[in-house]
């Protein structure tokens, strides 16, 4: 007895057929993609980048590093980066401070604090000082110049200290000195004087040394040898009348 077995359908790898409808499809495509215009496309140049030059870094001083000057003079960095040099060359008076330091309309002068350490012995001196516009400097103005560097508080140098006032009080006080100054002379001359004519007295006159305009103090002495009242009451002839 023969089993019928069931008819296999092979698929076949060709492609299905297109239909009328789906060809004029496909035609209408490539004519469209055959009219589209090729595209161009163009290189635009970016404009060239300019990368800036590195800049050193400023050089840092090194500890120890040697320079000179504008003016020749040699400079030295000291262990924490200050700038060390030789501004004081020469050994002069330690008081002087330069004219163009002092600034315009003021004066400046030394005056004493201290003698010994002691600065009880000059507090009336002080005081009038005080009392004549003088007041002491500050440091912090001449710090690194007349003082090192931060320093503050008062510029004292071998027991004085640097003061100002205004230069109209300093000429007042000069003008004073001047004046009494010349009132010395003039009392120094008129006593002179009185002392040449006192050379010039003869015997039984003195004068004495006094000066500044209160005389000479003129003095007249009698020698009793010439006084005849008093030889001839002596000698007991002569009486006077009552």
């Amino acid at each position: 007895m023969m089993i019928d077995e069931p008819e296999i359908q092979k698929t076949s790898d060709a492609k299905p057929e297109m239909t009328p409808a789906q060809v004029r499809m496909a035609k209408a495509r490539a004519a469209r993609g055959a009219k589209k215009p090729e595209q161009i496309t163009r290189q635009v140049k970016k404009p060239p980048v300019f990368e800036d030059e590195p800049v050193a870094a400023a050089r840092t001083p090194t500890r120890g590093e040697v320079r000179t000057r504008s003016d020749g003079r040699i400079e030295v960095t000291g262990r924490n980066g200050e700038m060390l040099s030789r501004t004081r060359t020469q050994v002069g008076d330690i008081f002087e401070i330069p004219q163009d330091m002092i600034p315009h309309g003021w004066s400046y002068q030394w005056n004493s604090v201290s003698v010994a350490g002691n600065s009880d012995i000059l507090l009336d001196q002080n005081h009038m000082m005080h009392q004549n516009g003088w007041r002491p400097v500050p440091a912090e103005r001449y710090a690194g110049t007349l003082v090192p560097k931060g320093s503050t508080g008062n510029i004292v140098r071998g027991q004085q200290m640097l003061m100002e006032r205004p230069a109209a009080l300093t000429e007042e006080a000069r003008a004073e000195d001047i004046r009494n100054a010349y009132q010395l002379l003039n009392d120094r001359n008129q006593s002179l004087k009185l002392t040449k004519v006192k050379q010039q007295l003869g015997d039984g006159f003195e004068m004495s040394k006094n000066y500044k305009g209160t005389g000479g103090g003129m003095k007249m002495a009698i020698d009793k040898s010439l006084d005849v009242l008093n030889i001839n009451r002596e000698a007991g002839s002569y009486q006077l009348d009552e």
